[in-house]
């Protein structure tokens, strides 16, 4: 067994409870899970590895997408439409793009957008997340988002090897 550190949103999301508005500086929760399960630091770490190869100063796209999570400006406004809208004083910068820490926040409040149904496992959760941060709002529709989420999943499933 090994020790992992949520967020109260990423715990919520994690033992399959239905998401809540987002909670940025709730005290974190530490709980112990068996350490052949993919958890929601590896799902981060492998999205990482596909989108940068872990390098938090990558520029790709044509310029627009930046840092370790490849992230857009588009995206970077959506985060702080979010974070207006739940009432959260917090804006990012399209320069945080190249901080690992606030890209992987930005991340996280995208990914507490996903309505997480109770049927899923979190691998499908997971898949459905990566495909959206992928393709955008509607990227886990899409036909063009599979591969991707194969090179995450294959990712994950990697470092717990």
């Amino acid at each position: 067994m090994r020790r992992i550190t949520y967020s109260v949103a990423m715990l919520v999301v994690a033992l399959g409870c239905r998401v809540h508005p987002i909670q940025i500086e709730s005290a974190p929760v530490t709980i112990e899970v068996s350490c052949g399960t993919p958890t929601w630091d590896d799902f981060i770490r492998a999205v990482i590895h596909v989108e940068s190869r872990g390098n938090d100063s990558v520029v790709g796209d044509g310029g627009r997408a930046i840092g370790c999570l490849q992230i857009h400006p588009i995206c970077v406004r959506e985060v702080n439409r979010i974070l207006r809208k739940n009432d959260i004083p917090k804006v990012y910068t399209k320069q945080d793009r190249y901080s690992r820490a606030k890209s992987i926040e930005m991340f996280e409040i995208m990914a507490e957008q996903v309505v997480y149904c109770e049927e899923l496992s979190f691998e499908e959760f997971c898949e459905i997340v990566a495909r959206k941060w992928n393709g955008g709002p509607k990227g886990h529709h899409k036909k063009a988002t599979i591969k991707y989420w194969e090179k995450v999943r294959e990712a994950m499933t990697a470092s717990k090897k």
